[in-house]
């Protein structure tokens, strides 16, 4: 039981003092950097250097799919003050982000989102940046900043880009996005899509390939573009970081060459390029930059920012490294960021007749995150997962397993994706049922997985814990010496079990406004345990 000490008060008043710990105007989240422990994963950490377990989801209604040329909903901070949510528009794939929308997942648990941006929209021009669209996305940290929530910028690209055109009824580009018109070289390849996969489409490898070779200078553009981002939210902590690149595509090129010689030597650019760190050999830029070469300081010099680092496409494919596993930058605070589809888009899936999932991953669910442990400490780089999701009706097996691997790796997540308006659906709501709405009911099964009890904070980072989304209950060990920081431990409202403590630790519980609990537990020197047990769920959501 939670022994109620005479220094309970106390005990509260610094660990809430601690977890509320920030530098900055008010408001202000603390700072989170890349811890490394001596013979240990690299992992996210806050200022007091407690490993930070962050979860969230993926709202994608600020991307530029096409067919289409500009954003369905207004880019206006104006449109969206004061609780105002434009309507929802059967043009868009996905509903408009809103203020009631980072609400909602903070009453889930969730205490980050990542959030993705369209190059195509940053600068429509190449030269020119469209600066109501970064107050937009400032808008949006600004709400997550009140929420006590993080934020993870992400650089978003799917098929490389929706300027690839439509050659014929084989491609959807209302899946595509990322650079804009004048960065997309095609080189008259047709755009035609094959095995029903939107990036086996020799109009999209051929401009990634362009990318990667730096035609007419698109991957300086690009530098520059991820520079104006950086500049502007360099001192605000409530950014958790900036993703570079995501799922990024081989084009043309062969494996194993592409990462080693292309992807992360771009990836060290791009962080030469924000931090000024001056990693890699100086070279002229414009056109294409071997390997060895690093980029010029762009101004940012942001070095406090997270960076996180999405792998190869390959890898998503394989559940496999298809890298050499080297430091990439001298910077420290890089994040290697998995996307986790087991059983969705690896080689059993896409190609049952030479691979049977039943044999493939020859590891299970868990071999991409024990490979990702190797990869991330050979890069001197935390773990994130920072895309995962599934179809519905698919909860008990993929999303159980994909989330008892997270726990078992101590990495947070970012589910793909929030809310949908249309077809089939992966979101954690429904489609909503009239077109102006934003989205249907939230799902039960979804709600079910992802409102979940987790340590949003720990001082030892080799803590084990589980959640039982079948009765609640949740079991954390973990030791402490006396003086360490406070663990500190979300319980959804969703979860109605009752919150104990024994071994070297004081604990209280934290009632909030939402009806979620946090448990506040100061070690006293040695191992504790905190628990709830069993009970019924409280869920709201529709079946």
């Amino acid at each position: 039981m939670i022994r109620r000490v005479v220094g309970g008060l106390v005990v509260l008043v610094v660990a809430l003092g601690t977890h509320n710990a920030s530098a900055g105007p008010a408001g202000a989240l603390p700072w989170l950097h890349v811890a490394h422990p001596s013979g240990a994963t690299p992992y996210i950490a806050d200022e007091q250097g407690r490993m930070v377990l962050l979860q969230g989801a993926i709202p994608a209604s600020l991307l530029e799919f096409g067919p289409g040329s500009g954003p369905v909903f207004s880019l206006e901070p104006s449109a969206y003050e004061n609780g105002q949510c434009p309507a929802n528009s059967r043009a868009s794939k996905y509903p408009p982000l809103c203020r009631k929308d980072l609400e909602a997942m903070a009453g889930l648990g969730f205490n980050s989102i990542r959030l993705p941006i369209s190059w195509s929209l940053l600068e429509p021009e190449r030269g020119r940046f469209n600066t109501t669209y970064v107050d937009r996305v400032a808008q949006i940290v600004d709400w997550a900043r009140e929420l006590r929530m993080y934020v993870i910028v992400d650089m978003h690209q799917n098929a490389y880009s929706h300027f690839v055109g439509a050659g014929d009824s084989t491609v959807n580009l209302s899946y595509d996005s990322g650079a804009p018109r004048w960065a997309t070289f095609t080189d008259g390849f047709p755009s035609h899509v094959y095995a029903n996969n939107r990036e086996i489409n020799p109009a999209v490898l051929e401009a990634t390939t362009n990318f990667w070779y730096d035609r007419d200078g698109i991957q300086d553009e690009y530098l520059a573009a991820l520079a104006v981002i950086a500049k502007r939210f360099r001192d605000d902590p409530a950014v958790a970081g900036y993703g570079i690149y995501n799922e990024p595509l081989l084009g043309w090129n062969l494996p194993p060459g592409f990462e080693d010689l292309l992807l992360f030597p771009f990836y060290r650019r791009a962080i030469d390029a924000i931090t000024g760190v001056h990693d890699g050999f100086p070279c002229w830029s414009g056109f294409f930059m071997p390997a060895p070469c690093g980029y010029r300081d762009l101004g940012p010099d942001d070095a406090r920012h997270l960076i996180f680092l999405d792998t190869g496409l390959l890898r998503e494919v394989t559940d496999f490294p298809t890298h050499l596993g080297l430091p990439v930058s001298s910077y420290a605070n890089i994040v290697l960021a998995l996307h986790a589809y087991t059983h969705i888009y690896t080689i059993d899936h896409l190609a049952p007749q030479i691979v049977s999932s039943k044999s493939y991953p020859w590891g299970g669910y868990d071999q991409s995150y024990s490979l990702g442990e190797r990869e991330a400490r050979a890069m001197r780089a935390a773990l994130f997962v920072s895309e995962f999701g599934s179809a519905p009706g698919d909860e008990g097996t993929l999303l159980k397993s994909q989330l008892a691997e997270q726990e078992r790796h101590r990495t947070g997540f970012a589910f793909w994706p929030w809310k949908e308006s249309s077809g089939a659906s992966w979101g954690v709501f429904k489609p909503p049922e009239t077109p102006g709405d934003s989205s249907g009911c939230l799902r039960v099964a979804r709600e079910r997985m992802l409102a979940r009890v987790y340590p949003r904070l720990t001082d030892d980072p080799a803590a084990t814990y589980h959640y039982d989304a079948s009765d609640g209950h949740f079991t954390m060990h973990a030791r402490g010496k006396a003086g360490d920081p406070s663990t500190v431990v979300y319980v959804p409202r969703e979860v109605t079990g009752q919150i104990t403590t024994d071994g070297a630790v004081s604990a209280l519980v934290s009632d909030e406004p939402d009806g979620s609990r946090l448990v506040l537990a100061t070690p006293t020197g040695g191992a504790f345990v905190i628990a709830v047990t069993p009970a019924p769920l409280h869920l709201s959501g529709c079946a």
